[in-house]
């Protein structure tokens, strides 16, 4: 479950379009209701219907007709300048009627809102770049690249049993750039997504050992819930005492116990992994079985026009 701070915050904008969606039905039915001719043909026509869904609770299977009513109630709105369908709530979502939920899951609306909730408290709130518009043109190495993307887009695509993708290199090569894309990809699968500086991981790390309520655990579920966990350039936040290499093993442990996916880019190669963050961490993101690792190799996409 994803912590209840961002579910709260993404369901109550859920539950703000349902109320719209309620309040201006509700304010144009009131409207019609001041005009005398509808306020006794709607009357009539409710009182019909209970009475037809009172004889189906009873099993009667007498019904009786509400077509003209409905018809006669259609031209008095009109005759008053009122639009029908102005009566009845138009939800933005139409699979939950902006609830939030279907059939006990969670819909692809709230998934959505609670992506951008995450994407605000990341910091990393711009447009994410997708496959279908990345100009691998760019690149220096562009046929190699074009086989990275492809590949990655597959991993996305697929319920694969690498768990952490690993892509090295240089700054400003590419590989945020290529992360944006499998993130967007992923959202668009109704998954959700965490995309976060490894600044932004550490300040979380440090939040949980610093935070002494309830609220404790917030910090480090919105790292261990999400289906996928992006972490961009690990190796560029400071080693936090008891916190930086304890809590990222814990977190990487953790996500491969529960079969939930991590991305991580950084300006570090393999060896220099191990010397920072020791080979407890090493040995996971290097598993044969459960992860792949790229290195990314092109000129520094930041110098060129």
């Amino acid at each position: 479950m994803i912590n209840k701070s961002i579910l709260k915050k993404a369901l109550s904008i859920i539950e703000q379009r349902h109320k719209q969606s309620e309040n201006f039905a509700y304010a144009n039915l009131k409207k019609a209701m001041s005009f005398e001719d509808f306020k006794q043909n709607y009357t009539k026509l409710k009182e019909i219907e209970f009475e037809n869904a009172k004889n189906e609770a009873y099993g009667n299977d007498k019904k009786i007709d509400t077509k003209k009513l409905e018809n006669e109630q259609e031209k008095i709105l009109l005759s008053h300048n009122i639009n029908p369908l102005s009566l009845i709530p138009h939800y933005t979502c139409t699979k939950c009627d902006d609830t939030g939920f279907v059939n006990g899951k969670m819909c692809v609306c709230l998934k959505h809102e609670i992506n951008n909730v995450l994407s605000e408290e990341s910091g990393f709130n711009h447009k994410l770049m997708s496959f279908d518009d990345a100009d691998l043109k760019i690149f220096d190495n562009s046929e190699k690249m074009k086989i990275l993307y492809r590949t990655m887009k597959k991993w996305c695509n697929e319920d694969s049993k690498y768990q952490i993708i690993v892509l090295c290199g240089q700054t400003g090569v590419g590989k945020t750039y290529l992360m944006e894309c499998m993130a967007n990809e992923l959202i668009q699968k109704e998954n959700i997504v965490y995309f976060a500086s490894a600044f932004n991981v550490n300040q979380n790390l440090l939040k949980y050992h610093t935070t002494f309520d309830n609220t404790k655990y917030d910090s480090l579920n919105t790292l261990l819930e999400p289906d996928y966990l992006f972490i961009d350039d690990l190796g560029t936040e400071p080693i936090l005492k008891n916190v930086t290499v304890e809590g990222i093993y814990n977190i990487i442990a953790d996500r491969l116990e529960h079969n939930k996916k991590t991305i991580i880019s950084t300006n570090l190669d393999l060896e220099n992994i191990e010397q920072r963050y020791g080979e407890r961490i090493f040995s996971r993101l290097v598993n044969k079985r459960t992860s792949l690792c790229f290195y990314v190799e092109n000129s520094d996409l930041r110098l060129k026009k």
